[in-house]
Parts: structure tokens; sequence; C-alpha cells
């Protein structure tokens, strides 16, 4: 699950970074890319809480091999139809297998972990998936570049890479052989747990500052700072370079600290920098915020999975829940700040963000404040 987590990510994230990356030679209006990009986390938003209980019905390999299938035959779509719009559904494609991989593995995680070394195993999961996360926009500005825009080698990395998970599910097909639907009866997500609903708002504000990085820094990077290709490629995953060093020790925290402490103060330093992001900043004090941002997620990630895999019995419900409701911050992010940054001004997408990823943690502050006076 771990390999296969990477190579998804990995040919996914390469061509999501080479769309935005190339926009304005493409042709791609800020508001036309932001709602592409709105358009594939919808559907990671909606297949994200069908998967999840589908892998509690009817087992977790039958949807790994369907998605990872269709997302290594969806970009031969611009081979038929070379147009923008062809673009958008490919990425749109892309965000539906995706949609149904992450969920599902994550699943099969929280199935076979012991309670007690859920943080370290989520944060070997983040560290795989941190790695494609580098080294994805590395490789979309690479082929980038070479193709002078979208082209053949750009859209070969989300079907090679997709194939390869394909065969991996198959090799690892007997991980999935856990009976399905027990859990499923056992009861599904805690929707009565203010915790669970804490944890859910505090997951989508990050993600929907994340959403925001995701799409525009690129163009960020190149409009303020005048960087492009491989060098707005390693500026970009500043952050997930940082949180692929800082996960081994904070995945460790996960297991022995308070988990809610840890995902609300590495959310919050996530906030924070994305508002800073957004000013007009030298390059050294934007890879200062990007390494701080990339500390915050690594405090965030495993603590926060461990708290959603800790919470319910049904495994794949639960966690297509919280990932559904990560991927609606993904949804709503990019067209928010599309049309911000149409209408005003870049900072505006970026302080717009911040905001509302601080007020999403309130619930988790309260719960915190709460936990101290009965303490």
């Amino acid at each position: 699950m771990l390999w296969a987590a990477f190579f998804s990510t990995f040919g996914v994230g390469a061509f999501s970074f080479a769309l935005s990356a190339n926009a304005g030679a493409s042709g791609l209006s800020t508001s036309w890319l932001g709602l592409a990009f709105s358009g594939y986390f919808l559907a990671r938003l909606i297949l994200a809480p069908l998967a999840g209980y589908g892998a509690d019905y009817i087992g977790a390999m039958p949807l790994l091999l369907t998605a990872t299938c269709a997302g290594a035959a969806i970009p031969a779509l611009y081979s038929a139809y070379p147009t923008r719009e062809a673009l958008g559904l490919i990425q749109i494609g892309l965000g539906f297998c995706v949609g149904i991989v992450k969920p599902v593995s994550m699943s099969l995680l929280g199935k076979c972990a012991p309670p007690d070394r859920r943080g370290r195993l989520f944060g070997a999961y983040n560290t795989y998936l941190y790695a494609a996360f580098i080294l994805g926009p590395l490789a979309g500005g690479l082929t980038g570049n070479m193709d002078g825009g979208i082209g053949t080698l750009t859209l070969a990395l989300p079907a090679v890479s997709m194939g390869l998970t394909f065969l991996l599910c198959l090799r690892g097909g007997a991980v999935s052989s856990a009976t399905p639907g027990k859990q499923a009866k056992a009861g599904g997500p805690p929707w009565r747990d203010f915790a669970f609903i804490a944890l859910l708002l505090a997951v989508f504000g990050r993600t929907l500052g994340s959403s925001v990085i995701v799409t525009f820094l690129p163009r960020l990077i190149n409009e303020h700072l005048g960087l492009s290709g491989v060098a707005a490629g390693i500026l970009f995953t500043l952050p997930n370079i940082v949180i692929l060093l800082g996960i081994p020790v904070t995945s460790r925290w996960a297991d022995i600290r308070d988990r809610t402490g840890l995902t609300f103060l590495g959310m919050g330093l996530c906030a924070a920098c994305v508002f800073g992001l957004g000013q007009p900043i030298p390059l050294w004090a934007f890879a200062c915020l990007g390494v701080v941002m990339g500390l915050g997620s690594a405090l965030s990630l495993p603590a926060s999975m461990s708290l959603a895999a800790d919470m319910g019995f049904a495994k794949g419900s639960t966690m297509g829940i919280f990932l559904g409701v990560a991927n609606l911050g993904f949804v709503l992010g990019p067209g928010l700040a599309g049309f911000a940054a149409e209408y005003g001004t870049m900072a505006d997408a970026f302080e717009l963000a911040a905001i509302l990823g601080g007020l999403c943690l309130l619930p988790t502050f309260l719960l915190m404040t709460k936990r101290l006076h009965v303490e």
C-alpha cells in the first residue's frame, strides 16, 4: 500500500503541477484554472466517502484495481482531443481515481495497525506520499520544459504511474483478504462525538489552504519571484521536503503525545504561513515560510490521521468521511481563491484561505480548553 500510494500520487502530482505552471501558455485563465482544480477535488469529494463505505462492504481490492486501471487510461483522452477542455477532463478523471485509491488504502492501514502504533504507520504512509509530492512537481516541471507545455511526456507520467499502482495492487491482493462488512455492521462514523466534528472542521480548513498552495503557488512563484521550470518546482516542493524529513520524528510524537494538541499547533502554523506567502516578500522569506509550513504539516498529518483512525469501528467509512471533508476544502478553495484573485489580487486569495483556516480551528481550541478545565 505504501508504494501504491507513492506511484499514484507521483503521477497525478506531476500532471497537476504541469497544468498549473503552463496555464498561461495553454490559454487557461485564472478562473478557468481554479474551476478545473475544483472539479478535480469535487471528484475526490464525491468518491472518498463512497469508496470508504464500499471498502467496508465489498472489499478494498476490487475498488483499487478498477480505479488504477481507469487512471492509466484517462490521459490518452488528450491524444484524441488535444484541447484545453480535454486537459480539464483529464484532471477531473484523475480526481475520481485518486478519490478511490486514497481512502481505501488508508482504511487498510487503519485496520492492520494497533492503536499505539498508528502514528508511526501513518507517518510512514505520509513519508511515501510526500516523497511523491516532492518528485512529482519536479518531474512535471522537467517534462513541461521538454514538451514546451503540456505534451506526450507530461501525459505519460500519470498513465505509467497508475499502471504501476495497478500492478502493485495485483501483487498485494492478499492484503484485502479480511472479510468485508463486519466492521461496517459495527457502526458508522461517530457523528455524535464533538471531537470528530472538530477534527473534520480543522481538516477542512487545512485543506482549503493547501488547495490554494497547490493551485496558485506555482503561478505566484513565477509572477512574484520570476522563477519557472525546475527552479520553481524546487521552491514549490520545499515544504514537502521538510515534511519528509520531519515526519519520522513527529509520527513518534503522535503515538506518545496529545494528538489533538499536535493537530492544532501544526494546522495553526500552516494557516499563518499561507497568509504570509501572499505578501510581497523576498525569496529568503518565502523559503522560510515554506520551511515553517512544512514543520506544521509534519506535526498535524500523522496526529490527525491517527485521531480519525481511533474514532469508530468502521474504518473504511470513517476514513472516507475524513478524506471527503478534506476534499471539500480542496473543492471550495481553488474556486474561491481564483475569483478572489480575479477581482482582487493574489494576496487576497492567500489571505482569505488563511483566515478561513484559522476560524476552522476554533472548535479544536474549545475542545482543548474544555479538557484543561476538566483536568
